[in-house]
């Protein structure tokens, strides 16, 4: 048995138990490489590159691929269609999510994955945005996933929970952080700040049921934030229509340290 597979389908649920009926707890993406600790029938249990533990089915994943002389391509569109030749009027093979990052090199104009399964896959390139400022660039990325229904567990735009989708942004802009918003309030490399210094992209932690963080957002300025509470939206923290978010915050903090290290 191999101590690394990857994730040869468009995402892969991961669950608490080897079993389809225990909790989901989080979820790989396509190509992402897991490190395999025991084996369990049917199941797998395994660690993702943030620490995070938990149980894969065996059909979600690959041991045949090619990491030969390719780059890293980060999917930054909310979805990815990949093609099984460079005829892009034909169906797409398979849709991936933002947030997942594959292999591939140049090939005539279009980008060409590492093989798979003995299969390629074929892609148009992103069309790259002159966006310089990372928290801009964080508040860019936070846009397009808008309207994403909320799912415990969930990282991609078919469903997320408000860490998993904190954690792909910060990832869409090289920023690797813990997945759970338990570990997200202690990030060493983030610094608490007063509300009256928060800044775009930086996080601001709530206690909406009074027992600790339990949940996360975005500041995104002009008094809103971007998290998923249902759906992924913007929302002023003022707003009372349902619940005003400004009574419930716990911790502000920035990721000025983050940018410093750089």
């Amino acid at each position: 048995m191999s101590n690394t597979l990857i994730v040869k389908t468009a995402y892969a649920n991961i669950y608490s138990e080897p079993s389809f009926g225990s909790q989901m707890v989080t979820q790989a993406l396509f190509f992402e490489e897991l490190e395999i600790k025991s084996e369990h029938n049917n199941w797998y249990k395994i660690n993702q590159w943030d620490g995070y533990t938990g149980y894969i089915h065996k059909f979600y994943l690959s041991n045949t691929y090619n990491l030969d002389d390719l780059e890293q391509v980060f999917i930054s569109d909310r979805f990815k269609s990949l093609y099984s030749s460079l005829d892009f009027n034909e169906e797409p093979s398979i849709i991936i999510p933002f947030g997942a990052i594959i292999l591939a090199k140049e090939h005539k104009g279009a980008l060409r994955t590492t093989s798979i399964d003995g299969n390629s896959y074929y892609l148009k390139p992103s069309i790259v945005n002159n966006i310089k400022d990372v928290r801009e660039q964080i508040i860019h990325n936070s846009k397009k996933l808008l309207g994403s229904p909320y799912l415990w567990g969930g990282k991609t735009p078919f469903g997320y929970d408000c860490s998993g989708f904190v954690q792909s942004i910060y990832n869409s802009v090289g920023f690797k952080i813990r997945r759970d918003t338990s570990e997200q309030i202690n990030e060493s490399k983030m610094m608490d700040i007063d509300f009256k210094n928060i800044d775009k992209g930086d996080l601001i932690f709530f206690s909406i049921e009074g027992e600790g963080v339990d949940h996360v957002g975005i500041w995104c300025g002009e008094d809103s934030i971007i998290h998923c509470g249902g759906e992924l939206k913007l929302q002023s923290i003022y707003d009372d229509s349902s619940l005003k978010l400004s009574n419930y915050i716990l911790k502000v903090r920035s990721l000025s340290g983050m940018l410093d290290g750089n």
